[in-house]
């Protein structure tokens, strides 16, 4: 079974570039489990993720086709990780983290 997400994005009015939450969900949900869910925002072409889990995860975005411009890891342990996306271009991504507790996806415009 997939999981169909639905892509928000919230914006707070902080100066030129409104900091982005970039909203993850599990791709194939537990039941009956509380799911700790990455967090990420976007502001001034830079990724912040954190995740409270604990291991190493694959950081990949993908363009609209579902070709990857960006892969990186990420290790979980709650401290904020940075990426530089100022080289990704125009449109619409979709975020993946893929580790030892599942695969968590949002989607993210960058203009």
């Amino acid at each position: 079974m997939t999981l169909l997400f639905v892509c928000i994005t919230s914006i707070s009015a902080t100066g030129d570039d409104p900091k982005r939450d970039v909203i993850l969900h599990k791709v194939i949900p537990t039941t009956r489990s509380i799911v700790e869910v990455p967090e990420a925002t976007i502001s001034n072409d830079v990724l912040c993720v954190s995740f409270r889990s604990s291991g190493m995860y694959t950081l990949c975005i993908s363009d609209r086709f579902g070709s990857p411009v960006y892969i990186s890891t990420l290790p979980a342990d709650g401290m904020e990780y940075s990426y530089d996306l100022s080289g990704i271009g125009e449109g619409v991504f979709t975020l993946t983290l893929e580790g030892v507790s599942g695969v968590y996806e949002g989607c993210f415009s960058m203009n």
